[in-house]
């Protein structure tokens, strides 16, 4: 059972401000307030932005891509509309000549055409783009508005998981540059450590809290490791993990994952080397990092890889490379619970609510049940199902009946597992870790100082030669130059090729990695064959201003490096300024460090340099006393970025398009599921009650249980039956015969929104209601004499109550409209 189809019709209205729309898409949104008002509070501000890409699906009748031409586009921005193919054909929107590089409309499958691309591919990159509904695709009258949408935000959200995974790369060495003062001993430490034990990684997935109470009984008999984001938890609940594992290098990681401060007297950190540096860089205890210290290293320097795309994921890896035989995983659901959570108790993510908007894709649980996950967690699954193929002798085990299956992986409840007391505690792993001096830390600061000075003097020379290149090339390009001196010049710029490819490899390597969006931009779709010079010579450029481009920015994050280095070295010397290491600390964020420094520096206030100067000691004091206070504030603010990304994910705006779509795929299971999470908080939510009976409504359609479905609409509040369920009962009531209910809906309807008129009064004349029938069709002909499908209707119902004058009076209405008409010619040569 559909949705009522909607009928998009091509009458337009003027509105007391005079500005033309269509009804059937915008209603009377425009009646009271005038567009330009309700588009400076709606969109103004976004549409100002420079250096953006703007995805709008739908033009509200062409009005809103007018106010955006006569706003102006701001510089470096481009913005794409996306209409109904039924709307588009009923406007001429003209693109002003000077606006065609920067705003375009299309239908959807213009839109799959030129989308993504490699110019909009860069903006989605770098973050800068934002989707956006018109007024009319807001309101959710239209269906067809909420399918579109959703087709959008798939692709959008797909075009920016590729690009993330494409270009993460350059964040990666972002963190990695950041983190060279901490990464100081290798996860490779751990390697064939744990042959022949067993160990229990421990994720966020709301599994976790079905095990917590086992977790805690048998701590003593488990080797831990957990995902940094549920370290907190763990601590909370008495329970101390051997291993920490974290790798998401954006910044918001620390807020998500600071509960495992409160361990690391007690537990080792493996990080990732890309790992958020704010996170590792605060954190006082013992770490390890997997891969490689430089960015620039190529060498296979045999430590533990990270393997993505999650946490997850590298944490179940670094248990294979310790040689664990048996590895146990709980809270790795890798879906949704039937409640729509994804998340464990008291995380953000689960404190917020269940998320019920998250368009996703059903797979099956160990319990032989659907749930729905996302397409990262997809990946996830795919990965660990490779580990597992690629790791024969090790048994991997799920505690969870509830989480998504995955090859390789099978499932074991926790009263069959025996356990025996493990080999080492926490505290015993922490002791197998070397401790490093003092003087350990300087000497590898220095080492990397040393290291980060030849990568500084590198990218200078390859900036020099790609200068060189680029000369070389300008000189080629000047039409007087000889044959002889362009030949010539192809030949230095090959040996300047081949310098920088051979002499700095592996610094060439990691300028086309980091900087792969920049030599990406100029990607040509062009075959070998069809190169002329020229097109050769622009290729020539375009490399070697990319490999310049590049070349400055990673000689910045050297810098920057370098500069970082010195005050680690300053950290460790009792004669450093602290107020300026405060201020550094402050700068990156990191005022954790105070405790680093305070571990090193226990007596601080014997040195000769401070006991002595009793103005040095109290502003010392303060410094310190200040700097721990702005560090319990960030042990305590809220993740705001974090949770409204959380939050706008979970909207119910969301939800209704999910429903939508679920509804048009027929999806009795994911209908049942989303009716089942919405019931309850539709008794406190107004919103969710309407999408509650929305949604419950459909599944007793799918269970061919009309007149249940029909009493499920009209048993919404009548404040909250918008068009959609208002159509639906319309549609219902008449294929049930229950005249009454239809028209109660259609009265409803036709209060605010013409074109249901008509159908009112049709349904008025079948109630015996005749002249209140024919006073509506007036009514609405007074106010569309140009519809001429109505004006024969209503000669048809004079004629059927025996109102000849009045029959003709119509039928002549109709011909004044449409001159040729023949059913009304034919119908007044019979009267």
């Amino acid at each position: 059972m559909h949705l009522a189809e909607s009928n998009i019709q091509s009458t337009f209205s003027i509105s007391r401000f005079n500005e033309y729309y269509l009804p059937s898409v915008n209603r009377s949104m425009f009646e009271s307030i005038d567009s330009k008002t309700q588009y400076d509070k709606k969109f103004k501000e976004d549409f100002a932005k420079e250096d953006m890409l703007q995805v709008i699906v739908g033009l509200d009748s062409g009005l809103l891509v007018n106010y955006l031409i006569e706003q102006g586009i701001p510089k470096g921005s481009i913005f794409i509309f996306i209409e109904l193919d039924a709307v588009l054909k009923l406007l001429n929107i003209d693109i002003p000549t000077d606006l065609k590089d920067n705003l375009f409309i299309y239908n959807y499958d213009e839109f799959t055409k030129i989308f993504p691309s490699v110019t909009y591919g860069i903006y989605i990159l770098k973050n800068n783009f934002k989707h956006h509904r018109s007024l009319g695709a807001t309101s959710s009258h239209l269906p067809e508005y909420s399918i579109l949408n959703t087709q959008i935000i798939k692709s959008l959200e797909a075009e920016h998981l590729e690009q993330n995974l494409n270009s993460s790369q350059q964040k990666y060495f972002e963190e990695q540059f950041k983190n060279i003062s901490e990464n100081v001993l290798p996860a490779s430490l751990l390697a064939n450590k744990f042959i022949g034990h067993t160990c229990l990684v421990v994720a966020g997935g709301p599994s976790l809290d079905d095990n917590i109470d086992w977790i805690r009984r048998n701590s003593q008999s488990l080797f831990i490791i957990a995902v940094s984001r549920i370290a907190g938890k763990l601590y909370k609940e008495g329970i101390t993990p051997h291993i920490i594992v974290s790798v998401d290098p954006y910044d918001f990681s620390f807020e998500v994952n600071r509960g495992m401060m409160s361990l690391a007297d007690s537990s080792l950190f493996v990080n990732s080397f890309h790992v958020s540096s704010r996170l590792l860089g605060q954190w006082p205890g013992k770490s390890l990092f997997m891969d490689n210290k430089y960015p620039w290293q190529l060498e296979n320097t045999q430590n533990i890889k990270t393997l993505g795309p999650t946490v997850t994921n590298a944490s179940v890896h670094l248990a294979t490379k310790m040689g664990f035989s048996n590895i146990l995983l709980t809270g790795v659901d890798l879906c949704f619970t039937n409640t729509g959570f994804t998340h464990t108790k008291d995380s953000v993510e689960s404190t917020l609510g269940p998320n019920l908007g998250i368009m996703g894709e059903w797979v099956e649980t160990y319990s032989g049940e659907k749930a729905e996950t996302v397409t990262q967690l997809k990946f996830a699954m795919e990965a660990l199902a490779g580990e597992a193929k690629a790791n024969p002798k090790i048994e991997f085990f799920n505690l969870s009946l509830n989480a998504a299956k995955v090859d390789g992986i099978h499932y074991k409840n926790i009263e069959q597992i025996i356990l025996s007391p493990s080999d080492y505690s926490p505290s015993q792993l922490l002791s197998l870790i070397p401790e490093l001096s003092s003087e350990d830390r300087k000497q590898d600061n220095l080492t990397s100082k040393k290291e980060i000075k030849r990568l500084i003097a590198t990218l200078t020379d390859i900036i020099k030669l790609s200068e060189e290149a680029l000369d070389l090339s300008r000189q080629i390009e000047d039409e007087k130059a000889t044959q002889n001196k362009a030949q010539k010049n192809i030949y230095k710029i090959e040996v300047i090729d081949k310098k920088i490819n051979q002499n700095y490899s592996s610094v060439a390597t990691l300028i086309k990695t980091y900087g792969f969006p920049e030599f990406a931009a100029f990607l040509t779709t062009k075959k070998t064959g069809d190169w002329d010079p020229k097109h050769m010579l622009q290729m020539t450029v375009n490399y070697y201003v990319a490999f310049k481009k590049v070349s400055k920015k990673l000689l910045l994050l050297a810098e920057d490096a370098q500069e970082r280095l010195t005050h680690r070295l300053s950290e460790l010397s009792q004669d450093a300024d602290l107020e300026e290491l405060v201020s550094y600390w402050r700068n990156e964020q990191h005022q954790g460090r105070v405790n680093i420094w305070l571990n090193n520096h226990a007596d601080w206030q014997t040195y000769s340099t401070i006991k002595n100067n009793s103005k040095k000691l109290e502003d010392y004091n303060k410094a310190l006393i200040s700097i721990s206070h702005e560090y319990q504030e960030q042990l305590s603010i809220k993740p705001k970025e974090y949770i409204d990304t959380v939050k706008k994910s979970a909207s119910m705006d969301n939800v209704f398009e999910k429903i939508i779509v679920l509804i048009r795929d027929n999806d009795h299971t994911g209908l049942i599921k989303m009716a089942s999470n919405l019931k309850d908080i539709a008794k406190e939510d107004e919103s969710a009650r309407r999408l509650y009976h929305l949604a419950y409504s459909h599944q007793l359609l799918l269970e061919h249980k009309q007149s249940q479905a029909l009493k499920v609409l009209l048993a919404l509040d009548e404040h909250l039956q918008s068009e959609v369920e208002l159509k639906q009962i319309c549609l219902l009531a008449l294929k049930l015969g229950n005249i009454d209910a239809a028209e109660y809906a259609l009265s409803k309807l036709s209060e605010n929104i013409d074109e249901y008129i008509p159908q009112h009064a049709h349904i008025l004349k079948l109630q015996g209601k005749l002249q209140a029938s024919i006073n509506l069709y007036l009514n609405y002909l007074d106010k569309y004499p140009e519809d001429v499908t109505i004006w024969l209707k209503l000669g048809s119902f004079m004629i059927e109550i025996d109102q000849p004058e009045s029959a003709k009076a119509a039928f002549y209405h109709a011909l004044q409209a449409d001159p040729n008409n023949a059913v009304a010619q034919d119908y007044i040569s019979r009267l």
